[in-house]
């Protein structure tokens, strides 16, 4: 219990608005401030994250299809073309697996291995922020990607760049948040809102002290 007690006076000591260590500090203008370092090959957290949206389109994609192809075989008890285009789906998965593996330790190296985050947060929610060398290489990467697309024909690659190149901050108001799960033995904590979800990295020292902060603050939580 002295422990706890003794991290939270740590969290209420007062420091710069510039602060940019890894423990969680209260800074001067009422924001808690820290910057944490994610592992990108010992933290699975934002592989797993990656790899559940490209999953979770694939599945939209292949639920469509098999409702257009197949619509009078589902309507006719005919199920057995259906689960030929199910094992189909299963080694586009696989493929797709091996190339968000490549990809994903592509740009872990970019990174230098660490997925670097700024947290501010405050009574009204929190901003999860690249720190500027990693904005900068996030945009490289993406133009990239954006470039490489439109010079292949791919429209999609040139979203998908663009996207990339732009998303380097997510903000969470509290008042909408709908979801807190933490997941303790990987240091984060996922915070859902209907139509967005953010994750908060810290040490563990700080762990309680940030959940708690979090509970207090979100007066929508569902149980």
């Amino acid at each position: 219990m002295d422990n706890v007690t003794s991290h939270g006076q740590d969290n209420q000591t007062l420091v710069d608005e510039k602060y940019d260590g890894r423990k969680v500090r209260l800074c001067v203008d009422g924001k808690y401030r820290w910057t944490y370092p994610m592992s990108m090959l010992k933290n699975p957290v934002l592989f797993l994250t990656v790899f559940k949206v490209i999953g979770g389109i694939m599945a939209a994609i292949l639920v469509f299809v098999i409702c257009l192809s197949h619509w009078k075989d589902i309507t006719s008890g005919n199920f057995k073309i259906i689960f030929h285009d199910l094992r189909m789906f299963g080694y586009i998965m696989l493929g797709c697996l091996v190339i968000t593996i490549v990809a994903f330790l592509i740009v872990a190296a970019q990174y230098g291995w660490n997925y670097i985050i700024r947290f501010t947060m405050d009574e009204d929610g929190f901003l999860h922020e690249q720190i500027p060398a990693q904005k900068k290489i996030a945009r490289k990467l993406g133009k990239t990607v954006a470039a490489t697309g439109a010079l292949t024909g791919s429209l999609g690659r040139v979203g998908q760049g663009m996207l990339v190149a732009n998303h380097t901050s997510l903000a969470s108001d509290f008042k909408v948040v709908r979801k807190v799960k933490p997941l303790r033995k990987w240091n984060t904590i996922k915070v859902n809102e209907p139509f967005a979800k953010n994750q908060i990295y810290c040490d563990s020292e700080d762990f309680d002290f940030v959940l708690n902060y979090i509970l207090e603050h979100c007066p929508k939580l569902k149980e």
